[in-house]
């Protein structure tokens, strides 16, 4: 697939909604009762946990920001930026799965998500579009900022990920808030940081994160989808 030519863009796109409306659609989208399953998805995280490697509230974070600035949210933010555009990435944004539950991970969320949007919202997307691209597009149809779209997806993906270690280390819920809390900074910087990526940005260097999503697919037990 040929890439497009890098381009200027301007994330913070301004809204005929008022900021009310916008944050009702986000809150929406990416709260706990809106069916996309992400509880049903640990991104690999379950066999961290299971080998150990994953401990404590430092290990938490370590793993969040590797995962924000280095891997999978570093490339969805990059996908969402440009598919805002009009750019049509979905294939690309498949051919980036490191591992195939990262790509039925992100097939079914996307599904879900579609599923949702075409029964309740009354607006169509194709089948099999990945999770980052779908956002992206619903946001762009309904004249949500590009920049509190990325946010909001950020946190929701960061909280998703600090539920599975609160339930499987396990941690508390203290910790767990802690966790959250200390991601909010680096999730503004990053969507800061995003006007000045491209699709040659694209990429990943978070090799644990992506080892442990192929081991997920042969523990004996489990209880996450990926």
């Amino acid at each position: 697939m040929e890439l497009v030519e890098p381009i200027a863009i301007n994330t913070k796109i301004k809204s005929k909604k008022n900021l009310k409306e916008v944050l009702q659609i986000l809150q929406t989208w990416f709260s706990p009762s809106f069916p996309v399953g992400s509880f049903s998805y640990s991104h690999g995280l379950e066999a961290m946990i299971n080998d150990n490697l994953i401990r404590s509230k430092e290990d938490i974070l370590d793993y969040l920001k590797c995962i924000l600035k280095h891997g999978t949210c570093k490339n969805d933010v990059i996908l969402m930026k440009y598919t805002f555009e009009g750019e049509k990435l979905n294939e690309l944004a498949l051919s980036l799965c490191p591992s195939k539950e990262r790509k039925i991970e992100s097939i079914e969320m996307g599904n879900a998500f579609r599923k949702v949007l075409s029964d309740s919202w009354d607006f169509k997307l194709p089948d099999n579009t990945a999770y980052p691209i779908a956002v992206a597009k619903a946001a762009k149809h309904f004249d949500v900022p590009l920049n509190l779209t990325i946010v909001s997806y950020l946190q929701s993906f960061v909280s998703n990920l600090i539920n599975v270690c609160i339930k499987h280390i396990p941690i508390g819920q203290k910790i767990g808030q802690d966790c959250i809390i200390q991601t909010y900074e680096l999730i503004r910087d990053i969507e800061k940081e995003s006007e000045n990526l491209n699709l040659e940005d694209l990429g990943g260097i978070c090799f644990n994160s992506d080892i442990y999503s192929i081991k997920h697919e042969n523990l004996k037990t489990r209880i996450y989808k990926t």
